[in-house]
């Protein structure tokens, strides 16, 4: 289970892994994925979703 972060607003802006190591954002038809990794780096990944 994933937990939601909200802005000021309290809209939700985004999803934060139990582990605290992975934040997930989507806007549109874009998915942003940001990745905690061991040494202190990131790994930023987007995601196009395909139209249905």
């Amino acid at each position: 289970m994933e937990l939601q972060i909200k802005d000021l607003n309290k809209k939700r802006v985004g999803d934060l892994s139990r582990d605290g190591r992975t934040y997930t954002c989507k806007k549109g038809n874009c998915i942003t994925i940001i990745t905690a990794n061991p040494d202190g780096t990131l790994d930023i990944k987007f995601e196009i979703i395909p139209a249905a």
